[in-house]
């Protein structure tokens, strides 16, 4: 009974995977049906991490028709984490994840859309991509192996700051390597170069390692198998070149209204006026601390500046840690076990041997950060579910009769219960773990209490010593002025006099946070602070 169970599961499988365009189409369909029926217990997250609200900035500035917004009057009340405020107010991150959430913004009035979508169109494009290096049937079980285990929930589908996006670029680029290696063809030319554009849009350094190991293999192919110089120029070089020229001019021209510099990018500009020690591992001398417009900002970033520090006294157990992280989010400690119980012969497979090495080389990108965490390592994320299809070809094929079939399918059940049972688990959604990120969510909780509020708010905030340092309220949104709730750092009672008398007809509130939230209404003496969201009649 359970051998003829298993003979028709396959079968049909074998089915789908050789109807090569549903196949595609099931795959990106499986994680959006997926996440969609579960809103009624799982519904779209609120952003608490302070990245996720540079994204969202920028979100609201794309959607909004603009690259960038004029520095505000009072800029030192706004001036928040992650975010640029001079010369221009905008989000310091790449733009290609912010034009994503703008999209779903734009179409539904919710950014979290577009992180929904990005991620059935990488399901996809990984389906996609793995056709290219696989045989269908196993293409396909990669493909599943991704849905289920980073497609339906996982932090990156939960979350304003995932690593989507990027991933798709790594996607394209490997999935088109192959297919130009057979024989160049333009269509395989401007996926690549596709996968080029979203990589510089969003991690750029990482991107760019990624982006010479995989062009740095296929010059060597196309040397090895003595190519046409003619036509690949033709066929490769001149539409990636068609695709890349306009994507770099439009970068460039980004670059320039957001820093005033075409070749600066935000996120440099934002670390030469805030960090005191940069994120990679070469750097090691402290900068001068800039002059800081007020205490909060100064203690983040020296507390910044002593984290790394410490990362690089312990570098060894740091990236050891940060590298059994990645490898847990993209494939689960099942099927990680399962590829070192067929280590050998993958390493006899040329797939995923050559799987592996690009994985190994192109790691060497995120590794120079001096930590590491999933959505750093993105671009990789194809190889892994390459890997892991060949580990389960490995040992399907380890006997073949019945024992490699119970063999690989007891891998397969092993892996998709512990999966499927804490889909919904809060430490399957938040990389920083539940409790702190449930804890951070406090600038969405006291907004969704002031909206309820007739007519406009600002709110100044003010933290108290118990503060936890990593945790930020001032965030708003790209339209300040004309924003229904204002947040604005409290810089003591002359200069909140001025801010107060800027917005003549807005109903002001404090907000203290000291391990804990009260809100109250300016006009009122001082109460005693309470553990808790608490407006004050």
């Amino acid at each position: 009974m359970i051998t003829r169970t298993l003979a028709a599961i396959e079968t049909a499988f074998v089915r789908l995977a050789e109807k090569k365009t549903l196949a595609i189409l099931v795959a990106g369909l499986l994680p959006l049906v997926g996440r969609a029926l579960l809103l009624p217990i799982l519904p779209i997250p609120r952003p608490a991490i302070q990245d996720e609200f540079s994204y969202l900035l920028a979100s609201d500035t794309f959607a909004s028709g603009r690259l960038a917004n004029p520095s505000p009057k009072f800029a030192e009340h706004f001036e928040t984490l992650q975010e640029l405020i001079r010369p221009m107010y905008a989000s310091k991150y790449p733009p290609l994840s912010g034009l994503v959430l703008a999209l779903g913004q734009k179409l539904t009035g919710q950014p979290w859309v577009g992180v929904w979508l990005s991620m059935g169109v990488f399901c996809a494009v990984l389906c996609w991509a793995l056709l290219g290096w696989l045989p269908a049937v196993w293409a396909l079980a990669g493909s599943f192996i991704a849905v289920l285990h980073i497609g339906i929930v996982s932090y990156w589908t939960e979350s304003y700051w995932g690593g989507t996006c990027t991933a798709i670029g790594g996607a394209l680029l490997i999935g088109a390597m192959p297919r130009l290696i057979d024989g160049p063809r333009v269509s395989s030319a401007l996926a690549f170069a596709s996968g080029l554009a979203i990589l510089a849009n969003t991690r750029p350094f990482e991107g760019l390692v990624f982006a010479v190991v995989c062009s740095g293999w296929l010059v060597f192919q196309w040397t090895r198998a003595k190519a046409k110089i003619g036509l690949l120029l033709r066929r490769a070089v001149l539409p990636m070149a068609l695709l890349l020229i306009p994507v770099t001019a439009w970068m460039v021209y980004y670059n320039f209204r957001v820093t005033g510099h075409a070749l600066e990018l935000p996120y440099v500009a934002h670390d030469r006026q805030y960090a005191l020690l940069e994120p990679v591992l070469w750097q090691t001398h402290e900068r001068p601390a800039p002059a800081y417009s007020n205490a909060f900002l100064r203690d983040f970033w020296q507390a910044d500046r002593d984290t790394k520090q410490k990362a690089h006294r312990q570098i060894l157990a740091a990236h050891v840690w940060d590298f059994l992280l990645v490898v847990q989010f993209l494939i689960g400690w099942p099927l990680a076990a399962c590829v070192l119980l067929v280590a050998r012969p993958l390493w006899c497979d040329p797939i995923a041997r050559r799987a592996l090495l690009l994985g190994l080389a192109a790691y060497v990108g995120p590794a120079l950060d001096t930590r590491v965490w999933p959505h750093y390592a993105a671009a990789e994320t194809v190889l892994a579910y390459i890997v892991c299809a060949c580990a389960l070809r490995a040992l399907r094929n380890a006997w073949p009769g019945l024992e490699g079939a119970y063999l690989m399918w007891g891998a397969l059940i092993v892996f998709a219960l512990p999966t499927a049972v804490g889909l919904l688990a809060p430490a399957n959604r938040y990389v920083f773990g539940s409790e702190q990120y449930l804890t951070d969510a406090k600038h969405a909780a006291v907004e969704q209490q002031l909206a309820k509020q007739p007519g406009d708010q600002l709110v100044l905030v003010q933290y108290g010593p118990r503060h936890e340092i990593y945790e930020e309220l001032v965030y708003n949104h790209a339209d300040i002025d004309g924003s229904k709730i204002v947040w604005a750092r409290s810089l003591g009672a002359e200069k909140d006099a001025e801010l107060i008398l800027h917005y003549p007809n807005r109903e002001v509130w404090r907000v203290y946070e000291d391990a804990g939230v009260t809100l109250r209404r300016a006009s009122q003496p001082p109460a005693s602070y309470s553990s808790r969201l608490r407006p004050t009649k």
